[in-house]
């Protein structure tokens, strides 16, 4: 060899250092080859190549994200959002989505306003000139006032659930609204007493109404049968002032100043205390909540009775009447679950239930600066010195409500979390079943797969609806709530599983005549290792797509079940049984989101289960790394 070969070793170590340092800044692209799309295929990972399959198909892509955004909604959701089983106000029944009951109209506080009054949905505002505005959500055709009630100059209104009355200057009494009673409109009866008679006080419970002349008489119309409002005693006609009405029973407060009580008997809020009934205490107003009564005396001070639960009587301590510092009161209001009160310092006091925001009071009517307030239901409203209205309390529902006053919204994400809590189970338990049969039968054959396959075929005879709905028929008041629905979990995964168990029995009897089983086997690994490290890995695409496309069953056979009544029972929620309110006619007709909300859901999630199940499914198949 000659001397002029001998540097080269080194001049080729130093351009193979330089070429290293070089790829580090250039990320190896200077030398890098182009490859045709087969090279590209021949040196990715299967695992590669599925996931860019799987990229590939949009469909997949849609429903992926459509399983994301349910998941986040329902679990996420359970998380931000509270729910109680327990909860929900009747008086909210059937409203339909929205978020207005408390949006004003500005003209009302342009022309200044002189009283406001709510139903169970709606409020109805009178400003100074005698012009009545509404808002809120319309029932009954409520929000639509009658054309003489908008030529006549209104001086005083009321409001009942779902009915209003308006006194006009004249002394004229009119009424609109729900009158399946016939408490929206003004009986002959009570035009014929209005001709030498004024009306001094008039108010609205649910179903009735009733006026208080100046000669101290009540008269109650409309649904009174179950109350006997409508039958005053004598002792009580020419001595009354003022009322509050409650659901079935009224407060009534004497031109002496005591107070006496009207209504169905064995009520908590007829337990009036005898310091109050005997004038030993003299009032200037009262109002009624459902089971709780209140009376603000001359003095200003505050006196409750009646039920004393959620709240109700827990007045604030700034006003509490053992404290002999407390304030004075000018003004007191009842809503259905809550009072609130109008300190004399010019503050807005609020105490009671609280699961619509009633007594989350703003800051701007805690700084002594309100005149009035205007508390119904659960809405409230409060006039400021310079005229600016303020309300707070319950806006609506932003997905409506069922028939039991629940909102949609909680519902339908809690009901989610079941649904897809149950199938997901389910499915977990069919796959663990058919994976271990279908793995045994296959890689052993003979008399145990024989044995295996035919119990299988038995299990698949068992019909499944028929078998659920005995068990929970038979099972009815022996298990809770939260057994129902492990049962349901149980059954739906036992059942499931005969077939995955057969598809992988399928790709077993393939895989064990491979070389790498026999050698495995020749070198004496136990049978167990074989199948789990050897066998199960190659047929685990299969089965990651019989569980998604599994799962999508699942949803819909748990929503069919409660939605027959054999799944899981209200008050607890699922998609199914949100949807059991669709057989009868008027909610279709009438309370669309009543079954329209949770159609869809089920159908959004199950569809995108199933998308990305067929996407999974193409990305996986062979042929489809080969176009």
């Amino acid at each position: 060899m000659s001397n002029s070969n001998k540097p080269k070793p080194i001049l080729n170590a130093f351009s193979s250092f330089g070429r290293t340092i070089l790829s580090l800044f250039t990320f190896g692209s200077m030398n890098r080859t182009s490859r045709s799309v087969l090279e590209e295929e021949a040196i990715t990972s299967p695992s590669k190549t599925i996931v860019k399959n799987f990229l590939r198909n949009k469909l997949a892509i849609v429903g992926l994200s459509g399983i994301v955004l349910m998941v986040i909604f329902v679990f996420g959701g359970s998380y931000l959002v509270p729910f109680d089983v327990l909860s929900g106000e009747w008086a909210h029944k059937n409203l339909p989505p929205s978020n207005n009951m408390l949006k004003f109209p500005d003209e009302l506080r342009t022309q200044g306003i002189e009283q406001i009054v709510s139903g169970r949905s709606f409020s109805v505002g009178l400003d100074k000139s005698g012009k009545i505005h509404t808002w809120g959500i319309d029932v009954s055709e409520i929000l639509t006032v009658p054309e003489e009630v908008k030529a006549a100059t209104i001086v005083k209104i009321a409001a009942g659930d779902e009915h209003v009355l308006a006194l006009s200057s004249t002394g004229k009494l009119f009424a609109w609204g729900n009158n399946s009673f016939e408490q929206g409109s003004v009986p002959m009866s009570i035009s014929n007493i209005l001709m030498i008679e004024n009306v001094v006080d008039m108010g609205g419970g649910d179903i009735f109404s009733y006026i208080i002349t100046d000669k101290g008489r009540l008269y109650v119309w409309g649904g009174t049968l179950s109350n006997g409002l409508d039958i005053v005693p004598t002792r009580l006609q020419g001595n009354l002032v003022s009322a509050g009405a409650s659901t079935v029973s009224m407060l009534l407060l004497k031109d002496d100043q005591s107070i006496d009580y009207h209504g169905a008997r064995g009520t908590q809020i007829s337990e009036i205390p005898a310091y109050l009934l005997n004038g030993s205490v003299k009032l200037q107003k009262v109002e009624a909540s459902i089971y709780t009564g209140i009376a603000l005396d001359t003095n200003g001070f505050i006196h409750q009775w009646g039920f004393s639960g959620n709240g109700m009587r827990n007045i604030p301590e700034k006003v509490s009447f053992n404290d002999p510092n407390r304030i004075s009161f000018v003004d007191i209001q009842a809503g259905r679950r809550h009072f609130v009160a109008l300190g004399s310092d010019g503050n807005v006091y609020a105490w009671g239930d609280n699961e619509f925001g009633q007594l989350k009071v703003p800051a701007s009517l805690q700084q002594g600066k309100t005149v009035a307030i205007y508390t119904d239901f659960f809405q409230n409203y409060a006039v400021l010195e310079d005229g600016e209205l303020v309300s707070w309390g319950i806006k609506g529902f932003i997905l409506g409500s069922d028939e039991n006053g629940k909102d949609m919204f909680t519902r339908l994400i809690h009901g989610g979390r079941i649904t897809m809590t149950v199938g997901a189970v389910a499915v977990l338990i069919s796959t663990f079943l058919g994976v271990l049969i279908g793995l045994i039968a296959g890689f052993y054959g003979k008399w145990v797969d024989n044995l295996l396959m035919r119990f299988a075929e038995i299990v698949s005879s068992f019909p499944f609806l028929p078998l659920a709905i005995t068990l929970s028929a038979f099972l009815t008041g022996q298990l809770g709530e939260n057994q129902r629905i492990l049962m349901i979990m149980v059954i739906l995964g036992i059942i499931s599983w005969p077939g995955l168990a057969r598809l992988v029995r399928g790709q077993i009897l393939a895989e064990r005549e491979k070389e790498f089983v026999l050698a495995a086997r020749a070198l004496g690994i136990k049978s167990k290792i074989v199948i789990i490290r050897h066998i199960l890995p190659n047929v685990i695409n299969l089965i990651i797509v019989s569980m998604t496309l599994s799962y999508a069953g699942s949803l819909l056979t748990e929503a069919g079940l409660s939605f027959l009544g054999f799944g899981v029972k209200p008050p607890s929620p699922s998609w199914g049984n949100m949807l059991t309110g669709a057989q009868r006619p008027e909610v279709i007709q009438f309370y669309w989101w009543r079954w329209i909300l949770p159609a869809l859901a089920v159908l959004f999630t199950a569809l995108s289960v199933n998308l990305v199940g067929d996407g999974l499914r193409e990305a996986m198949d062979p042929r489809a790394n080969e176009k």
